[in-house]
């Protein structure tokens, strides 16, 4: 079993044995904090076991040799981070309160969370009053912030703010002071 995680790793609680998943994915740009490129695969011992048992017959996805060179780079930096920080279970309510924060402080603006079931990673907004890709442009070009635009039929209907990486509380005042300004302009 095989789970994507790239949104929800150090987000939402992950536990592999309870789910009984072989394979948790996720990328280095995200809950990381790092610069993107870098999948992540975390193996059960049944993966481990498969992966030692197969014959790749493809370098670019021989993970006997990136078993090998796992112990040395950037990410090994963040994870260790973490892990002096108190562990995966600080560092998910740490974003968990970044995510209520940040969902508290948007209380009376044009905007509705689109999400039933909400990760901390994440927050989906739809504007009530305009179009959200014209709220990104906006964001990006006046204020220097930027929020995750949607693309294909959600352009204008969805924008989305995240939490993970290296963000503080001070980050969501700047961006909901950014939000006031705007509505305080008529724009929102």
């Amino acid at each position: 079993v095989i789970v994507d995680c790239v949104s929800t790793f150090l987000a939402d609680p992950f536990d592999m044995r309870e789910l009984a998943a072989d394979v948790m994915i996720t990328g280095s740009q995200k809950a990381l904090a790092c610069p993107p490129g870098v999948s992540v695969l975390v193996l059960s011992p049944k993966a481990l076991g498969r992966v030692n048992e197969a014959s790749c017959v493809c370098q670019y996805f021989d993970l006997k040799i990136a078993l090998k060179n796992m112990e040395r780079g950037q990410i090994n930096v963040r994870l260790k981070e973490i892990e002096d920080n108190g562990g995966v279970e600080k560092e998910i309510a740490r974003i968990g309160g970044l995510a209520a924060y940040f969902r508290e402080k948007i209380k009376g603006l044009p905007f509705e969370i689109v999400s039933e079931s909400l990760s901390n990673a994440v927050t989906p907004l739809h504007p009530v009053t305009v179009s959200a890709y014209d709220i990104f442009l906006r964001m990006k070009d006046e204020y220097g912030i930027w929020i995750c635009p949607n693309g294909g039929e959600m352009k204008d209907l969805i924008f989305r703010v995240g939490h993970l990486g290296d963000l503080t509380k001070e980050d969501y005042d700047k961006l909901v002071a950014a939000f006031r300004d705007m509505q305080k302009k008529g724009f929102i």
